[in-house]
């Protein structure tokens, strides 16, 4: 009982910026407080408090809920008022459209869930979600390759469950939650938090060493707080970032991809070359792409309107090895806009091969000088010769 009422009573010292652990606050609330309603009220909460940090987003409004619970907690004792200040607690500043927003609606989606039509469309979402996201994870995390391929197998489990009509919603449930508890998904969890980290070390100031002591928060913060210094470089390259939603091209390119089949247009193309270009991809994907969920993103030429690329990552296909996990490619895809309409730039039936070529590159350097010329990228200096050398 003591050691909690000095957890509340440490975090109205710690004034405007409260250091919140969700786990500590929830143990705390349990062991001073023993109305289950109480818990409940500070649990849903909580989920909902989880929800908004992971939205870039919505980060001001994560920040208001964490001080919001801690007033409730700091300004009353009794179990009663404490209540009530819970109850009252239903919204919250800091939404993406300037408007407030509502706590209860995250509430009524999770009682929701349990409608069978319902929730079987959210967990399909949810596993696709999932399963593109262990995709991408396993760029950037190869050793980690095996236990999200096991994430993989046991999320396509799932679904087969999902689809025999002999199973319950209850029954799928209990599956869902299984999978959850696993060490496959706790991993992939912790990946997640990594590549986060990750992000913040490669494209701050902030070392390796700094970043790996702070919290998830502290991370989404920074995050938040250094694309917006991107985007003010971005306006400076004479490339900006475009909002049109690509997931129907995400197929690699025939000849700018990282398998470099297109032996014409590879050849001459060092070891060192071929690394750069498929590192500069993925660090634009991750850069610009993967912190909105996309595994693209999309830049249009300001000197040349009608000249866009597309960095993206792939399916082609699957992996040769027995665990057959999707092989994903990192690409970029050039495209032009005519009538308001993208057309890609591809082999076409008739033209030579080296007039092709030659539109390739013309497409293509705009965009990797304008790389070259941001702090946090700087295109390979091989990569570059290459382009510039046979253009």
């Amino acid at each position: 009982m003591a050691a909690s009422g000095n957890f509340f009573r440490n975090l109205q010292s710690q004034g405007e910026n409260p250091q919140f652990d969700a786990k500590e606050f929830l143990l705390a609330v349990e062991s001073q407080f023993k109305s289950p309603e109480v818990h409940e009220e500070v649990r849903w909460r909580l989920q909902v408090l989880k929800e908004l940090t992971a939205s870039l987003e919505l980060e001001q409004a994560s920040k208001g809920l964490r001080k919001a619970l801690s007033g409730v907690f700091t300004a009353h004792t009794e179990e009663q008022k404490i209540l009530a200040g819970l109850k009252e607690l239903t919204e919250i500043e800091g939404g993406a459209d300037g408007k407030p927003i509502d706590l209860r609606r995250f509430l009524k989606r999770a009682r929701r869930s349990y409608d069978p039509g319902e929730y079987a469309k959210i967990l399909q979402k949810k596993i696709l979600n999932t399963q593109g996201q262990v995709q991408n994870l396993v760029l950037f995390f190869p050793d980690s390759r095996q236990i999200l391929t096991d994430l993989s197998r046991s999320l396509d489990t799932l679904v087969q469950r999902m689809r025999n009509a002999s199973e319950s919603i209850t029954m799928i449930k209990e599956r869902e939650d299984n999978v959850r508890k696993t060490e496959e998904f706790l991993h992939y969890e912790h990946l997640k938090e990594e590549f986060l980290k990750k992000w913040l070390a490669r494209f701050s100031e902030f070392s390796e060493a700094e970043v790996a002591n702070m919290t998830p928060e502290e991370v989404q913060r920074l995050i938040v707080e250094h694309q917006r210094h991107q985007m003010t470089q971005l306006l400076k390259t004479q490339i900006k970032l475009s909002t049109v939603d690509m997931t129907q091209h995400l197929d690699p390119h025939d000849t700018l991809e990282s398998e470099f089949a297109d032996q014409g247009f590879w050849k001459g193309a060092n070891s060192a070359a071929r690394t750069g270009f498929r590192d500069l991809v993925l660090s634009v994907v991750q850069a610009f792409g993967m912190l909105k969920g996309h595994r693209y993103a999309l830049f249009e030429n300001e000197k040349d309107a009608s000249q866009l690329m597309l960095f993206g990552i792939g399916v082609a296909g699957f992996s040769d090895d027995r665990d057959k996990l999707l092989k994903m490619v990192p690409f970029m895809k050039p495209f032009t806009k005519k009538s308001g309409y993208l057309l890609e730039i591809r082999k076409r039936e008739l033209g030579e091969q080296r007039e092709y070529h030659t539109e390739l590159r013309h497409y293509a350097l705009p965009f990797l000088f304008a790389f070259d010329g941001m702090k946090e990228f700087r295109v390979n200096s091989d990569l570059l010769t290459f382009f510039t050398s046979n253009y």
